[in-house]
């Protein structure tokens, strides 16, 4: 994950770099998820002057705990003078990790207060946006729906019974406002 947020980190003198037939876009954004503030960078390969597709990275939270999700952020858009709108997409990874204290119940009915860890799994994303073009930059908003998945360890014992927990589903919206170079 290290070498990918470095890459990202050096998209802004890639993308400035180029001179005609611009193939690499850069995006760097603020957002708001699930009523928090959070920011990202996305670097994106376009082809056939119509889609964009390429990593990207958040910093945000969820329940008041840092998250960061890793994903594949695609973007198909039309241009029309200096306007493109779009409409988005996002697979990833959420990289969660939250220590847990609740109470369980084993199969037996024995309730007891127990620690585990609640960890990100995989995550989605669906929206559109619009951007704004200017000669060497674009500003952009966007809004996203996005769903997330989270997963418990198989293992949690009370009293040497074992107590499954099922993957949790969240969804949430985010609204995104940035530029892009």
């Amino acid at each position: 994950m290290k070498k990918l947020l470095f890459l990202l980190l050096l998209m802004p003198a890639f993308c400035i770099a180029q001179q005609n037939d611009k193939l690499l876009y850069g995006y760097a954004y603020g957002m708001i998820h699930d009523g928090s503030f959070g920011g990202g960078l996305a670097g994106n390969v376009e082809l056939w002057n119509l889609v964009n597709i390429g990593p990207a990275v958040e910093l945000t939270s969820f329940d008041g705990h840092t998250m960061i999700p890793v994903f594949l952020d695609v973007k198909i858009k039309h241009r029309m003078g200096n306007w493109s709108p779009y409409i988005a997409g996002q697979f990833g990874y959420n990289n969660y990790n939250v220590k847990k204290i609740e109470s369980l119940t084993a199969p037996s009915g024995v309730q007891q207060m127990t620690t585990f860890n609640e960890t990100g799994k995989y995550f989605w994303g669906a929206g559109a946006g619009i951007i704004r073009h200017f000669k060497y930059f674009g500003v952009y908003a966007s809004y996203l729906y996005r769903g997330y998945t989270y997963k418990y360890p198989p293992d949690i014992k009370i009293n040497d019974e074992i107590v499954n927990i099922s993957d949790k589903l969240v969804s949430t919206n985010v609204f995104i406002l940035g530029v892009t170079f």
